[in-house]
């Protein structure tokens, strides 16, 4: 009986001190955004609702947010963490059960789905890659991480331009492969 804006805070956002990521940023907060860019015709609008969208995403945040969100995925000294990102972490789908997986490859090769991640299996000096892209209002953001290395990337651009995104996603994904374990 509480709101997915409201459950979000209580169970993830509030308890990590996330306090910069919402679905309605205040005023403050729109003071701080980044403009958004690359909409044809003008700039996108910095601040709006994402409310109504938001289980799909949707949410603002900022860099030191994330960076608590990375760490709490990446956490190997909480055992409190380990039952949540074991069940977040988890295959659920794996690509051959698909009858098509269209979509999903704008970030690396997606081999798996876990909860609200898409995965690359280990192969050869890769290990495991759960990743996440996102856009909106002339936005583009991505978060990779590989929770057997300890090591994770976010990156978030303030232009919409898909070939210029490929190339850091791309990037994003050879350094988290190519680091040592944390």
């Amino acid at each position: 009986n509480k709101s997915y804006p409201d459950l979000l805070r209580e169970r993830i956002t509030g308890p990590l001190g996330m306090v910069d990521t919402v679905f309605e940023p205040s005023e403050a907060q729109c003071a701080r955004l980044m403009t958004g860019y690359g909409i044809p015709g003008a700039e996108a609008e910095p601040c709006v609702s994402t409310a109504e969208i938001g289980g799909s995403g949707g949410l603002y945040s900022t860099g030191d947010d994330m960076v608590r969100w990375l760490r709490h995925n990446l956490s190997r000294n909480d055992p409190a963490a380990w039952p949540t990102l074991a069940l977040s972490h988890a295959l659920y789908l794996e690509r051959t059960t698909l009858d098509a997986a269209i979509g999903f490859d704008e970030a690396g090769t997606m081999d798996a789905i876990a909860l609200a991640w898409v995965v690359e299996q280990p192969a050869e000096h890769r290990p495991m890659i759960l990743q996440k892209s996102g856009g909106l209002a002339g936005f583009m953001s991505y978060t990779v991480f590989a929770p057997s290395r300890g090591v994770g990337v976010f990156i978030a651009v303030n232009k919409i331009d898909f070939g210029m995104f490929a190339g850091l996603t791309e990037g994003a994904n050879e350094l988290v492969a190519s680091l040592a374990p944390h």
